[in-house]
C-alpha cells in the first residue's frame, strides 16, 4: 500500500476507530491502474492510496491489522453501523446554512472595453457600482460579523478594472472591516487583464489584498486578438501578456483560462509553447474551458462549440501536452464547500445591488433573488425549489461516489428545463477526465510499485 493523498482537514477522532464490524466506505472511488493495482480515493475525506488488487479484500475484516488501521484512519474503512449517506445528507443541509464562510461575488460594472466574440453577458451597459450599493454590501456584512469567520470577495464585471476607483475604495473598506472583526479576508479577481499596469499590480496584490486572478488568453496573438479585441477592434494579446508578467513579479496567484471551441482548439498548443517560454511560466496555473451557451451567448459562437463528449478528448490532449511542457500537474479533484452553490453564504451582487445565486444568470430577471438592501426578503417560488434541492434526492447523484466533492453539481440544471446553464448535464466538467489524471499521476510517481 502506498499513500497518495493525505486528508485536506483533520479526520474526526471517532472516524478513526471501529466499534464493531468494519465495512468499506461508500465514498471509496476506485480507479484501476492495471490488472494488479488500483487507487482508492475516498471523496468524503479526500484521501487516496495505491493498493495491489489483492489488498482490496471484499471483507475489510480480513485485512492485515496494519493495513486496516491505516485505511480506517483515512476513512476508507468505517464501522458497519455508520450510515454514511445520511451523514453526508446532514452535512450538505448544514452547509447550506453555514454563514461562517461568505463567498461574495461583486460585479463592479456592466461595462467592458473588450468585445469578445462569445461573450455571454449580452449588450453592455455603462452601469457602475454606486456608493449606495457599496454601503449596502458593508451593512450586510456588518449583520453577519458575529458568525462570519472567512470572507472571500471575487471582483467581477463586465470588466472590474474599469471601476478601479470603486474597487480600491471598497477593498480598503472590506479589509479594514475584516481586520477589525477577526475575519479572514481573501480577494480574487476575474479580469481580462488589459487595464492592469505594474503600479496597479503592486497596489492590488499588496495594499488591497487581491491576490488571485483569473485571466483569459484564447490562443497566440492572431487568434486571441480575433476573439478578444477591444471595442474598436484593436489587439489586446501583447499588452495582457505583459501585464500577466507584472502580476507574477508581484507574487500574485494567476490562472490563465482558455475558452476553447472548434475555432481556436488547434492553436492552443502554440499558446502553451509561448507560455512555457515566458518569464512567468512557473508561476501560473492553467484552466481549459469549453465555450458555453449561457444567457446571451451569440448564435455565431454556438455553432462552434464542442459537445461534452468531444470536449473530454480535446481537454485530455491539452492536459497531456501542457504536462510535457511542465505547465500542468496531474492531481485529484478538489472539494467544493459543503452545500455548494446552495449555501446562503454564496452570493452574487450586481452593480445595482441585485442578488443572484449564480453568476451565469446575471442580467436575466427570471433568476433574481432579491436586493442586497433587504437580503431577508421573501424569495421567489423557483428559489424555494432550488434551495430545497439535495443530491440525496436525485437519482443521478444519490449513489455517485463523487457527491461529496461536487455536491451534486449544478442544481439549476437538475431542476429547470428552460435554463440549462450551457449544458444538459448537471455534472461538473472535471468528471470526464479525473480518472485519466489519476492513472497518469500513478504512472509518473511510482511505476515500480
Amino acid at each position: 500500500m502506498k499513500l497518495l493523498l493525505n486528508p485536506d482537514t483533520p479526520i474526526p477522532t471517532a472516524a478513526k476507530r471501529l466499534c464493531g464490524k468494519p465495512k468499506w466506505s461508500v465514498w471509496n472511488d476506485i480507479t484501476a491502474i492495471d490488472d494488479r493495482r488500483m487507487v482508492i480515493f475516498n471523496t468524503m475525506r479526500r484521501t487516496a492510496v495505491l493498493l495491489f488488487s489483492g489488498e482490496y479484500n471484499t471483507d475489510p475484516g480480513h485485512l492485515p491489522p496494519a493495513t486496516a488501521e491505516t485505511l480506517t484512519r483515512l476513512g476508507m474503512v468505517v464501522d458497519a453501523s455508520l450510515n454514511e449517506r445520511a451523514e453526508a445528507e446532514q452535512r450538505f443541509a448544514e452547509g447550506k446554512h453555514d454563514m461562517s464562510y461568505i463567498d461574495l461575488t461583486v460585479l463592479l460594472t456592466h461595462d467592458c472595453q473588450l468585445r469578445c466574440t462569445y461573450c455571454f453577458e449580452g449588450e453592455k451597459s455603462r452601469k457602475y457600482i454606486s456608493d449606495g450599493t457599496a454601503s449596502e454590501i458593508l451593512r450586510f456584512l456588518e449583520s453577519m460579523k458575529q458568525v462570519c469567520r472567512r470572507l472571500r470577495v471575487t471582483w467581477f464585471g463586465g470588466e472590474p478594472l474599469m471601476a478601479y476607483a470603486q474597487l480600491r475604495r471598497l477593498s480598503r473598506t472590506l479589509t479594514d472591516f475584516c481586520n477589525s472583526n477577526g475575519i479572514e479576508y481573501r480577494g480574487d479577481m476575474t479580469t481580462n487583464g488589459y487595464a492592469l499596469s505594474l503600479q496597479r499590480c503592486k497596489e492590488l496584490v499588496g495594499e488591497l489584498a487581491v491576490r488571485r486572478y483569473i485571466i483569459t488568453i484564447d490562443g497566440p496573438a492572431s487568434v486571441h486578438d480575433h476573439r478578444r479585441p477591444l471595442v474598436g477592434g484593436q489587439p489586446t494579446f501583447a499588452r495582457i501578456m505583459k501585464n500577466v508578467d507584472h502580476l507574477a513579479s508581484c507574487g500574485a496567484q494567476i490562472t490563465l483560462r482558455m475558452t476553447i471551441d472548434h475555432e481556436n482548439a488547434s492553436a492552443i498548443p502554440q499558446l502553451l509553447n509561448e507560455i512555457a517560454d515566458a518569464p512567468f511560466a512557473g508561476q501560473v496555473q492553467l484552466s481549459f474551458c469549453r465555450t458555453i451557451d449561457y444567457n446571451f451567448t451569440p448564435d455565431t459562437a454556438k455553432a462552434k462549440m464542442f459537445s461534452r463528449e468531444e470536449w473530454a478528448e480535446v481537454e485530455w490532449n491539452l492536459m497531456q501536452y501542457a504536462h510535457r511542457l511542465g505547465l500542468w500537474q496531474y492531481g485529484f479533484p478538489h472539494a467544493a464547500p459543503s452545500g455548494g452553490c446552495l449555501r446562503n453564504g454564496d452570493i452574487v451582487v450586481d452593480a445595482d445591488g441585485q442578488i443572484y445565486k449564480c453568476l451565469d444568470t446575471v442580467g436575466d430577471s427570471r433568476w433574481l433573488c432579491g436586493h442586497i438592501s433587504s437580503p431577508g426578503s421573501p424569495v421567489p417560488e423557483w428559489m424555494e425549489r432550488w434551495m430545497a434541492w439535495s443530491p440525496a434526492d436525485n437519482a443521478k447523484c444519490s449513489c455517485c461516489t463523487l457527491q461529496p466533492l461536487c455536491n451534486g453539481g449544478c442544481p439549476h440544471n437538475a431542476l429547470f428545463e428552460d435554463k440549462r446553464h450551457g449544458s444538459d448535464d448537471q455534472c461538473p466538467d472535471w468528471k470526464d477526465n479525473y480518472k485519466r489524471q489519476i492513472i497518469a499521476l500513478v504512472s509518473e510517481i511510482d511505476e515500480n510499485y
